[in-house]
């Protein structure tokens, strides 16, 4: 009987330890993201937000790059994740990209989408209110500027007196949600010239229109430098006749802008253009010209006999300007209001 009791606990000890075993060897599912941040170049941690879940959604500034980054991933304790943590990986503005956690059983994964969303370009420029200009022999108007909610303008309303006659000309600003120029109209005149934009964000088309007609086309070729370098428009009411603008620019000014077979040549000041900050980076690279839009404001060239002379305020914006023309037979003067801060 003893000898029965003793191979019987014997037993009991043995299934008692090979149960232990299965235990031990129970391998986990757990197969969560509890962390994820990436590494932004230039960034600092209040310009990313974050929101982590099933879906982890990414902001960013404008013009942040999306090519290469290093996330550090966290995830369920023996689980791994693809791409890996510390993995370069590339993502494009707006769409998932998938992230696998496998659970350390091998079997148990799950799917993350990563989106980054790259926010729009948001100004910071001059808010010039009001532009006068006053010529007895070429032009005379004053042109309004208002604003949307991303500091660039939504609207202007320019007021001519085009030889006794008052026109008036209101022209809005559509936006994407990049804020980026899609299109400009002129509802009155029913005028519309529709945008198109590349990968790198430049416009490189623009397609006008009157009354739903097309009356002409614009093209854009830019220099390594993201300068401006041509316009061509193509007439299409006089058998699709193409003419060009050349431009020669350096830092932000144009130095030579060569239409209608003539180059008209300026020098600049160091102080501030007021109508850069106007647009979108982008839009404001098309509207580039030796009496618009600039990185700074011309003192000498072409337009004028001598020099070119400003007042500025003390955000070193012009007030107004003055110049002559036709060997002092014409002055200009020009004026400029701005929205307080």
């Amino acid at each position: 009987m003893r000898k029965i009791y003793s191979i019987l606990c014997l037993f009991v000890a043995v299934v008692a330890v090979s149960c232990s075993s299965d235990d031990d060897d129970v391998l986990s599912t757990l197969n969560s993201i509890d962390a994820f941040e990436i590494n932004f170049e230039g960034l600092t941690a209040d310009d990313v937000t974050y929101d982590l879940g099933n879906t982890i959604t990414i902001s960013v500034p404008f013009q942040t790059s999306l090519e290469n980054l290093v996330a550090t991933i966290g995830v369920s304790e023996n689980a791994t994740v693809s791409p890996a943590s510390g993995a370069a990986v590339t993502y494009v503005d707006g769409e998932p990209t998938l992230f696998t956690v496998t659970a350390q059983d091998g079997e148990s994964t799950k799917v993350y989408n990563v989106i980054i969303n790259v926010r729009g370009e948001v100004g910071s420029g001059s808010r010039i209110e009001t532009y006068t200009v006053a010529d007895a022999w070429g032009e005379n108007s004053v042109t309004t500027y208002t604003y949307a909610a991303s500091n660039f303008v939504s609207e202007t309303s320019k007021e001519e007196d085009d030889w006794g006659t008052m026109i008036t000309t209101v022209t809005a600003f559509i936006y994407n949600d990049k804020n980026q120029v899609i299109e400009t109209k002129v509802e009155a005149d029913a005028k519309s010239t529709v945008y198109e934009y590349n990968a790198d964000g430049q416009i490189i088309a623009g397609v006008y229109k009157i009354d739903d007609v097309l009356t002409h086309t614009y093209t854009y070729t830019y220099n390594t430098n993201g300068d401006l370098t041509s316009e061509v428009r193509t007439d299409h009411t006089d058998s699709d006749a193409t003419s060009e603008v050349l431009f020669t620019i350096e830092n932000g000014n144009v130095l030579t802008e060569n239409k209608y077979g003539s180059d008209y040549v300026a020098t600049y000041d160091d102080k501030n253009n007021p109508f850069k900050g106007v647009y979108p980076a982008a839009f404001a690279a098309i509207k580039v010209g030796v009496q618009s839009v600039n990185t700074n404001n011309p003192i000498t060239g072409t337009i004028a006999d001598a020099d070119i002379t400003y007042e500025y305020n003390a955000d070193n914006y012009p007030l107004n300007s003055s110049y002559t023309y036709f060997d002092g037979a014409a002055t200009v003067t020009k004026t400029f209001t701005y929205y307080a801060e």
